[in-house]
């Protein structure tokens, strides 16, 4: 029996789910809706606003899918009634990132700025401070807001001796002495 499948998802009054088809559910909320196909051996059950979703047989299939479409499907209820952010940091000398429209700018170092497009189901915000960038990443789709904050910080993560580049507000990078000169 799964610990986290069991425990039913407490719905508020403003979120409304609906079965469009067969195990195919859309979840409408004051941010947005959002789509949850549940697979064909597990059943939804709606009663007196808490949700509970369980297998119609525990086998080796269902067991380990359970917890996990739990919580996909809680975290989805989160994302159409509050939303998700991420939030990175752009720290370094002459670093900068600039939204002009549907797209992100970014001067890190390198002999080009680099341009990213932003998906159209993402919020981007900038704010500066202190002779670094805040980058707010925010959504609906918890999945799509960590995907698209991973890929910005792949462009230039931080490094361990200087801390310039990308990082997280609440990663922790152990710095390295840097190197000595010679004698």
């Amino acid at each position: 029996m799964s610990k986290i499948g069991k425990k039913p998802i407490n719905i508020s009054d403003n979120i409304s789910i609906q079965e469009l088809a067969e195990n195919r559910f859309e979840i409408k909320g004051p941010k947005g809706s959002l789509i949850f196909d549940l697979p064909q051996n597990f059943k939804l059950e709606i009663e007196n606003s808490t949700l509970k979703i369980s297998p119609l047989e525990i086998n080796r299939k269902t067991k380990p899918l359970w917890g996990t479409l739990r919580r996909l499907l809680e975290n989805k209820i989160i994302g159409v009634s509050q939303g998700f952010e991420k939030v990175l940091i752009l720290e370094g000398l002459g670093y900068s990132a600039e939204q002009r429209g549907d797209r992100l700018f970014f001067k890190l170092g390198f002999s080009h700025p680099i341009e990213i497009e932003i998906p159209e189901d993402i919020k981007i915000e900038i704010k500066q401070e202190k002779g670094r960038s805040l980058i707010y990443v925010r959504g609906i789709d918890k999945e799509k807001v960590g995907n698209f904050a991973s890929q910005i910080k792949k462009l230039k993560p931080a490094d361990r001796y200087h801390q310039k580049g990308f990082r997280y507000i609440n990663e922790v990078i152990k710095l390295k002495p840097v190197k000595k000169a010679g004698k």
